[in-house]
């Protein structure tokens, strides 16, 4: 079923299945690859094979995959997903999209989890006040933000920190 829909969806959202299935079901980067073996020819199977090195267990939303697949095509390395910070050796705050090295988070906000609340926005503000007064920046990507100028924001702010970073 993950190979079919690698094949037939569109490209973010085949990621986002191939993403879950590899999450829920354990499936490895060998095992998706050999199975995709027996698509030979099939429609969709190119599209198939360039989305299964780019697949991660870690992805725990569409929208998270959707925003890793952005990053990627932006031609930026890839983040690490579910990044801990730690404070006094207890992790404490965990970021969706992390490049540790730079303090550059990027978090997925989606309004099924991060907007529904008083409670999760005063979390989610303590949290982005404490990231900021500890050297990182955090980048927010919303629901709207996979197209046009949304989309050109936050690639936008995210590109710059590659160009200070390089020695």
């Amino acid at each position: 079923t993950a190979l079919d829909l690698g094949c037939n969806l569109r490209r973010r959202d085949a990621l986002a299945a191939l993403d879950q299935f590899m999450r829920v079901h354990g499936l490895t980067h060998e095992q998706l690859a050999l199975g995709a073996l027996r698509f030979f020819r099939r429609r969709g199977v190119i599209q198939l094979r360039q989305l299964i090195p780019l697949t991660s267990p870690c992805a725990e939303s569409p929208r998270e995959s959707w925003t890793r697949l952005e990053i990627l095509d932006a031609g930026l390395p890839c983040p690490e997903m579910q990044f801990w910070i730690e404070i006094d050796g207890v992790p404490t705050y965990r970021l969706d999209l992390a490049y540790p090295r730079l303090r550059v988070a990027v978090e997925y906000d989606g309004d099924e989890f991060h907007l529904r609340t008083d409670e999760q926005k005063r979390h989610d503000a303590e949290r982005r006040r404490w990231l900021a007064q500890n050297g990182w920046t955090v980048i927010v990507v919303r629901n709207g933000d996979f197209t046009g100028p949304g989309l050109e924001r936050w690639l936008g702010e995210l590109q710059p920190t590659w160009l200070t970073a390089a020695p």
